[in-house]
């Protein structure tokens, strides 16, 4: 509903009525080049209400911007803004509602506004301007050099053309939403391309370090399988884990849970886990889960799993000399191991490779009478 002759504000409202736009009006319409969608209407406000100026008005903290705008006088038509105190437009926005003025020099709410004496402005009717999700961030208006008494049907027509530029502004937002959209989908298929790459690139190196040890046919088929399936595991937790990550804790439940029922709840008998939360990253998720592949496949071979010992597996994060480093238990018990193996197996040497090569890490082995100790450190990437 429009304020008539004798609505008001306070004086508190009338100085607070700077509004602080959304996003939406401050990055997209303020200070931006003139624009025919714009102006068209400007025009035609103009031309069907016989007004000497017709504005489309945006507003920011202590001053409105004219997106649209016909008729105003220099210095003001080059300028394309004016501070609030030469604004009526801005009482369109703070009350969410048109504002109607026959007389400014008589309406109590805008008598004492500059834009009088300097733009010429004797009467007024604005209608709101808002965006998609109904902020009011302007208003449409037209402007008298004397006063005038405004239709009913002078309203109806500033009020369907507000609605052409609300169109048009929501027809904007949806635009951008697509290129937003559209942006996003690129990034997403640049990073399958990138993480897809990555995985043929381990496959390939699983599968050439396979291919050296020692082994018939069926055991090396087997191998790569094993080995292909423990990095597919590990991508597929990634996947589930999104922008989240994935940790230290979940990577080995996920590799090591088919070994005892009860690592994904209550640990079971055999295999205990001891460790805090630590986040890693994609690339040290797969080093990782492939190193507890190794180890679970070895202990199931020929180590606890295999003669009904016991696996603890403890891990921490250390201050590696101002950088984040993992250190990883694995120990194996209640097995009996008469002393240390005299060659190295495939498996050790992967290890070494996970490890000590892609990630600057160590590998230390023990052999007590029970079992076996093994200790790795990896450095880890720094926390974004």
């Amino acid at each position: 509903m429009a304020q008539n002759e004798g609505g008001s504000l306070s004086e508190a409202e009338k100085g607070s009525a700077g509004v602080d736009p959304e996003p939406y009006g401050a990055e997209d319409l303020l200070d931006t080049p003139r624009e025919e969608a714009f102006d068209r209407v400007t025009n035609l406000v103009a031309r069907l209400l016989r007004a000497p100026v017709a504005l489309v008005t945006i507003l920011d903290r202590d001053r409105q911007f004219f997106k649209g705008e016909i008729g105003l006088p220099e210095p003001w038509h080059s300028r394309r803004e004016t501070p609030l105190t030469h604004s009526f437009c801005q009482y369109v926005v703070r009350t969410e509602a048109p504002l109607v003025v026959a007389d400014a020099r008589s309406h109590p709410l805008v008598c004492d506004n500059l834009a009088i004496g300097d733009l010429g402005v004797e009467a007024y009717i604005g209608h709101p301007i808002r965006r998609a999700d109904g902020v009011v961030i302007g208003s449409l208006c037209a402007i008298d050099v004397v006063p005038r008494t405004w239709t009913e049907e002078e309203e109806e027509l500033l009020a369907d053309l507000a609605g052409i530029i609300e169109t048009e502004l929501s027809l904007r937002q949806e635009i951008r939403r697509r290129e937003e959209a559209e942006a996003a989908r690129m990034l997403l298929m640049r990073e399958m391309e990138h993480r897809v790459k990555n995985s043929f690139a381990k496959v390939q190196a699983i599968v050439s370090l396979t291919l050296r040890g020692q082994g018939d046919a069926v055991a090396l088929r087997e191998a790569v399988v094993e080995r292909i399936a423990a990095l597919a595991r590990t991508q597929s937790l990634l996947a589930d884990a999104g922008s989240r990550g994935t940790t230290v804790g979940e990577i080995l439940a996920n590799e090591l849970c088919h070994y005892d029922e009860g690592v994904r709840g209550t640990l079971g008998s055999h295999l205990t886990f001891d460790g805090e939360t630590v986040r890693v990253s994609d690339e040290e998720a797969v080093s990782i889960g492939m190193v507890a592949h190794e180890l679970g496949t070895n202990a199931a071979k020929y180590g606890a799993i295999a003669k009904g010992g016991f696996i603890h597996v403890a891990w921490r994060e250390m201050d590696g000399e101002g950088r984040r480093r993992l250190r990883l238990e694995w120990r194996e018990t209640g097995v009996a191991i008469s002393a240390q193996p005299v060659t190295r197996g495939f498996g050790s040497k992967l290890l070494e490779t996970l490890v000590v090569r892609q990630h600057n890490g160590s590998i230390t082995r023990d052999w007590p009478g029970s079992g076996l100790v093994l200790v790795a450190e990896i450095d880890l990437a720094e926390r974004a």
